[in-house]
């Protein structure tokens, strides 16, 4: 026992307590190790582990370091890659700043997403309000003043355009009592057809009907 060898002695230690199959899984496990969440450390501490086990997989030390480099996250394997480290020592040290980096500035785009989103959420809630979806007093609230019928809505007013319709003939651009088309009109004083009470003849100024034509005024 003295007189072996190191490496004859690892031999039998693993043909002892080392299998075939158990081999195997610890190559499967090692050349399928990745990078998971960021956690550069506890990618080193399983690579370090498995590779005592596996050696042969990571000679020479330039075959260690493109393993180690391959199973980097996405977000850092390109820059570490094109570094091109010359020590595996070196390759783990400029992995683990980088991924510092991409964990803070995830940190920092997150937060920027969130105040974006609750800045969106309240957009929503207020046009929600707005175009009737939201509380009614809310909504009677936000509605403006119309200078025409001194009430709260949305749109054109109607009260504005009925006033801009005449009441005789409908059509607009002057009122009733501006009409020309009087033809078919019945004066409510006087019963007859021509004119309006306004135009009345038989109207007086002072706004009273005459006594012998007091029986033909309409209701």
């Amino acid at each position: 026992m003295y007189n072996l060898e190191w490496s004859k002695f690892v031999d039998l230690i693993k043909g002892t307590y080392s299998p075939p199959h158990e081999v195997e899984k610890v190559e499967s496990d090692f050349l399928t190790l990745t990078m998971k969440n960021l956690d550069c450390r506890k990618y080193m501490s399983d690579f370090n582990s498995l590779s005592r086990l596996v050696p042969y997989l990571i000679t020479p030390e330039s075959k260690c370091i493109a393993r180690f480099i391959g199973g980097l996250a996405p977000e850092i394997k390109g820059m570490v890659k094109a570094s091109k480290p010359t020590t595996y020592r070196s390759a783990v040290d400029l992995s683990l700043s980088l991924t510092l980096d991409a964990v803070r500035q995830k940190s920092v785009n997150t937060e920027t997403n969130r105040k974006r989103q609750r800045k969106d959420d309240r957009s929503k809630k207020s046009k929600k309000g707005k175009f009737g979806f939201g509380n009614n007093q809310q909504r009677s609230d936000e509605r403006p003043v119309c200078k025409t019928c001194n009430k709260r809505h949305w749109g054109q007013c109607r009260s504005d355009q009925e006033a801009k319709s005449c009441g005789i003939c409908k059509k607009l651009g002057h009122r009733s009592l501006d009409c020309k088309d009087l033809k078919n009109v019945v004066c409510y004083v006087c019963g007859d057809k021509g004119h309006i009470k306004t135009n009345c003849p038989k109207f007086s100024q002072e706004g009273t009907v005459k006594p012998e034509e007091a029986k033909k005024g309409n209701a």
